[in-house]
């Protein structure tokens, strides 16, 4: 489950430059924890990441709003209703 920041990220007391890339399985970046869910900038490099953003933010954007996550070739998207 891996994911590309399209924009920096400030996780906490960390700031996370654009172009991190990050795994989701094991969340870190120089060796410090980064909290979950990805924010919106992430850009879901597979099929698992994607699902996981749809999962996290669902709830939030709802289907009309799916439109807003980032997700690289290959990946299948959520239809929405």
């Amino acid at each position: 489950m891996m994911f590309q920041l399209l924009g920096p990220w400030a996780a906490g007391q960390l700031f996370v430059p654009a172009g991190t890339i990050i795994d989701g399985n094991d969340p870190m970046w120089n060796g410090n924890p980064l909290p979950l869910p990805m924010p919106l900038n992430a850009k879901a490099l597979d099929q698992d990441a994607y699902d996981a953003m749809v999962a996290w933010y669902t709830p939030h954007l709802i289907d009309n709003f799916l439109h807003l996550l980032h997700y690289a070739r290959g990946i299948q998207p959520k239809k929405g209703n």
